[in-house]
């Protein structure tokens, strides 16, 4: 069985600035995204895997980038050598709910 490990951050820098550091820190750290969910621009959900013992990387990656972590990485147990999966919902506390994008016209 896989272990699983959720994290929250509220986020007070910008939301694509935010998301490429969790990118960037997931692949530094060997682990990748999965899957994501963006709610407007309030917040925005990213499921994820790593190997279990590069977690405290990743950990350390977020916080070099200014993302707070609830729990702390160091209060979750790594799993050594097994892959671990997990989700990061990230708040965005600048969000006003009404991201609106243009979509272009078809016919």
């Amino acid at each position: 069985m896989r272990s699983f490990v959720r994290f929250d951050a509220v986020v007070a820098t910008d939301r694509n600035q935010a998301l490429m550091a969790v990118a960037d820190a997931l692949g530094a750290s060997g682990g990748w995204i999965e899957d994501h969910t963006l709610f407007s621009d309030v917040m925005a959900v990213v499921r994820f895997s790593l190997p279990g013992d590069r977690l405290g990387d990743l950990g350390r990656a977020l916080a070099a980038a200014g993302l707070v972590l609830d729990p702390p990485v160091a209060s979750v147990a790594a799993v050594s050598g097994a892959e671990l999966s997990g989700q990061l919902t990230l708040t965005f506390s600048r969000g006003t709910g009404d991201l609106r994008r243009a979509v272009p016209a078809f016919s």
